[in-house]
């Protein structure tokens, strides 16, 4: 390779034939978590990285080949492709940021949304807005500490969460290169585990708001078949599941019904149930034995409730409590679903708080207790694992309006329906659902519709 031109005049030239998004990617590749890409900017960083390298006549050759600039490398460089690639036997730039890089450039419109989605509360709203590329996420999450060149299952996890397993087994075999081989062998004496707890696990995270997704995907994304790893898909046999439907305002219970059932599931149907027959009702079905033929669970309730509970048919209560609700089907009180996925699709009709004199809210801890079966209990699984958690809450005024019907479950039911479904993967579902409310609330800023889904399925999820 030719000796390159001095420092300066080089940098210079190559940074003023750079576009801005060649620019950024420059930086990038530098390290440097600025979010300024200005020519002046870019030149900085180029500097700074150069003159702090062991070998600052290799790193331009390389930043020019990851660009995909040959022609300022045969310029600047008197070099080409092959002869970088012959002579870097070991390469200065980090093979995570030239993964992220590549990444990048792979990653579709709709596959950039999907991801500003999945991490619309995690990261500042305005930061996600401004973000044109992967790049921008990757550099935002770099600075809240959730990623590094040591820490990447959280982008693994993004990529799997919208499909693109093609991609997150380029991040997982990143990961693999960069453990020693002593380290890697002792890993096969290792139980198997389930995937660490990321922020989208209850314990640990706030939920993700899918109202405010920058942009909804104008198409669905392609997903290996079912059939191509059966250990990261859930199995839902000929008895795929039971599906329970609690509908405390006589609105909407009995068309879930017919969709579950459409789709094969056992459907058990209540309406018009007091807080504590709720409670009765689940608890029944949660210590009884319809649950442990089942490969699945569904819970649908549609109820009015407050911030933090849900009152069904009373008018003073304190009410039911969301967390109780989900914590009555972990592993720790109902052994039944231990491994299997369980899916809460949640109507509120918001009202004004309860203000309790001597009442109690029916769902504390005491009210979950369950003798259990010995011998079921797995400890290898987080207690909240396989959960799929929706909740959608509007105005209980909407309830006056003549044939009301919930937007949220009737893009919910459309969403499921077997002959307009592409795909049947549970992300998919629920992106469309997604996109049906941010449609009808930009129609309709008096009639908002509020989304929140969290989960900690551990596999892909398919209804058909």
């Amino acid at each position: 390779m030719s000796s390159p031109a001095p420092l300066l005049p080089l940098l210079c030239q190559l940074v003023d034939a750079l576009s801005e998004t060649e620019r950024r990617t420059l930086v990038f590749l530098c390290g440097s978590l600025d979010s300024e890409h200005s020519p002046a900017q870019a030149r900085t960083v180029l500097e700074g990285t150069v003159s702090s390298s062991e070998r600052p006549g290799q790193v331009v050759p390389e930043l020019l080949v990851q660009l995909r600039r040959l022609d300022l490398l045969r310029r600047l460089c008197q070099c080409g492709r092959d002869e970088v690639e012959r002579q870097s036997s070991t390469h200065v730039l980090s093979a995570y940021r030239v993964l992220m890089v590549n990444l990048n450039e792979d990653l579709s419109t709709e596959d950039l949304n999907q991801i500003k989605f999945l991490l619309g509360r995690e990261l500042p709203r305005d930061r996600l807005d401004r973000a044109k590329c992967f790049l921008d996420i990757v550099t935002e999450l770099e600075k809240h500490a959730e990623v590094s060149s040591e820490r990447v299952d959280r982008i693994e996890t993004c990529l799997r969460d919208i499909g693109r397993v093609d991609l997150a087994k380029r991040v997982r075999a990143l990961t693999s290169r960069a453990v020693p081989e002593h380290t890697q062998a002792q890993r096969l004496w290792c139980p198997p585990c389930p995937r660490p707890i990321h922020s989208n696990y209850f314990p640990q995270t706030r939920p993700v708001q899918l109202l405010n997704c920058a942009g909804r995907p104008r198409q669905l994304l392609h997903r290996e078949p079912r059939g191509a790893n059966d250990l990261e898909h859930y199995k839902l046999n000929t008895n795929r599941g039971v599906c329970v439907i609690i509908d405390c305002v006589g609105q909407d219970g009995e068309l879930l019904e017919q969709t579950f059932r459409g789709l094969h599931f056992s459907v058990v149907l209540h309406r018009w149930l007091s807080v504590s027959d709720c409670l009765s009702a689940l608890r029944t079905l949660q210590q009884g034995p319809l649950l442990w033929g089942a490969s699945s669970f569904i819970c649908c309730i549609i109820s009015r409730g407050n911030a933090h509970h849900l009152l069904a048919t009373d008018a003073h209560s304190i009410g039911l409590h969301l967390d109780t609700l989900r914590k009555m089907f972990t592993s720790d009180h109902c052994p039944a679903l231990t491994s299997k996925p369980k899916l809460f699709f949640i109507q509120k009709y918001s009202v004004p708080e309860y203000q309790p004199g001597a009442g109690r809210s029916l769902g504390h801890s005491e009210d979950l207790e369950t003798d259990g079966v010995p011998g079921h209990r797995q400890t290898l699984l987080p207690t909240d694992a396989d959960v799929f958690w929706s909740h959608c809450w509007t105005q209980e005024s909407q309830l006056k309006t003549r044939g009301h019907h919930s937007h949220y479950l009737t893009a919910l039911m459309g969403a499921l329906q077997p002959g307009h479904i592409r795909s049947a993967h549970l992300v998919d579902l629920h992106t469309r659902v997604n996109a049906a409310i941010y449609e009808h609330n930009q129609r309709n800023p008096e009639e908002q519709y509020h989304l929140e889904l969290k989960h900690t399925l551990r596999k892909n999820l398919y209804l058909h």
